[in-house]
């Protein structure tokens, strides 16, 4: 019976070994994978064997992982990718593959000891994105704020003053008086606990040397926006690997109190909570472009105007066709316009069509550049386009697409 038990074992774990993608396989979904040289994908799959192992010792759910489609490779470097959302041109951030292990590490273990009072990864990561583009040397504030969260000084020296037993182990001051984080891990853990441990401390009163009434109150709706945009879009992201419902009472409060925390570091005015609500419906309202899905914005009455984008296999050429419905074409990370199209003609007519007026190719002569309105004459000058990733170009019927190695993205109205 023993014997019979071991093989049955081996059996559903070599089963289950099989319906797991490979590292190989799951390599090229990164959104730099065809940057990376051959030593890049030896590191990578070190890396990802190592968040792997992760998972198993520390028994981190499917929800607490970062699908490897939203992760760019990365080893001692500071670059990083974005995905945009066209209609508002805002981007979330790829997480570095140096990262990302930290960041769902981090995510569990405060879940697991805050519970609902922890910060979403998507909110964290959305906070950091815009803090520091998950560039952990970044100095910004004139050199005051450091690291993945930019740390302010005066916010340093405060949480010194608050708790330093605890604070004392993410970060100290140099010989100038100078903040520094200890480690990246830190830098990623910080906000996890800054977010539950600070409002623990009545930030009201203890907090009141940070507070400056006479800031930009136009700067801090711009942080709260963009950081509220994001948030909303990584969870949209995630959600649709792991199909689990938005809490959006918890995400909103925590979402709000983040922000408020980090415009108190940067010493900017808070925000009132019925401003934040505001901002908030009226992000949910304007992503008409299926990008939150049904099921959270209904909670808000809000009306998803468009679906999600048609998709086209790789490799496959796609005619588009005469009908009452728009067609547009979504620049994807990565990509540029040449990509997209069969023949140089068609790309010219597409873009030269009354409905893309912002758009254009041309070719430099010296310093001027000259708008291409047919080849005649160009010869063999090299052409641009002012296109970038994120743009949505009118494409009219009869233009015939190509899916330029990935899948092609086509948005119908």
């Amino acid at each position: 019976m023993k014997t019979i038990w071991l093989t049955i074992t081996t059996l559903f774990i070599s089963i289950v070994a099989a319906a797991q993608p490979t590292i190989d396989a799951e390599m090229k979904a990164l959104v730099n994978y065809r940057r990376m040289t051959d030593k890049n994908k030896t590191i990578f799959k070190k890396q990802r064997q190592e968040q792997k192992q992760k998972w198993i010792d520390d028994s981190i759910p499917p929800q607490f992982r970062i699908p490897v489609e939203f992760i760019s490779y990365r080893h001692a470097s500071a670059r990083y990718y974005a995905l945009y959302n066209a209609k508002h041109k805002i981007g979330i951030g790829y997480v570095p593959s140096d990262l990302a292990p930290l960041y769902e590490q981090e995510a569990w273990r405060a879940y697991k000891k805050y519970g609902a009072d922890a910060p979403s990864l998507s909110i964290v990561l959305a906070q950091q994105f815009t803090e520091s583009a998950f560039n952990p040397y970044v100095k910004g504030d004139k050199g005051k704020s450091i690291g993945l969260p930019q740390l302010y000084y005066k916010t340093a020296r405060m949480l010194y003053l608050t708790e330093k037993d605890f604070w004392k182990s993410f970060f100290a001051f140099n010989k100038k008086g100078e903040q520094y984080f200890y480690n990246h891990r830190m830098q990623v853990r910080f906000p996890f606990e800054f977010l539950p441990k600070v409002k623990e401390y009545d930030s009201n009163h203890k907090l009141e040397g940070l507070r400056n009434y006479n800031g930009s109150g136009d700067e801090a709706f711009a942080y709260a926006e963009k950081v509220i945009f994001r948030s909303l879009l990584y969870e949209e992201q995630f959600a649709k690997y792991n199909d689990i419902p938005l809490d959006t009472a918890n995400f909103r409060e925590n979402l709000f109190s983040i922000i408020n925390l980090s415009l108190l570091c940067h010493e900017l005015p808070e925000l009132p909570e019925q401003q934040l609500d505001q901002i908030f419906r009226n992000i949910l309202s304007g992503l008409s472009e299926g990008e939150i899905r049904k099921k959270y914005t209904e909670k808000y009455y809000i009306n998803v105007m468009e679906s999600d984008p048609l998709s086209v296999e790789s490799d496959v050429e796609f005619t588009i066709p005469a009908s009452e419905k728009d067609f547009y074409l979504l620049i994807e990370d990565g990509q540029v316009l040449y990509n997209y199209f069969a023949d140089n003609q068609q790309m010219l007519n597409a873009i030269n069509d009354p409905q893309n007026s912002e758009f254009y190719l041309y070719y430099k002569q010296g310093k001027k550049i000259v708008r291409i309105n047919s080849f005649k004459g160009v010869g063999d000058k090299k052409i641009f386009s002012n296109v970038k990733p994120g743009d949505k170009i009118y494409i009219p019927p009869g233009t015939v697409l190509k899916a330029p190695g990935a899948n092609l993205s086509i948005i119908v109205r």
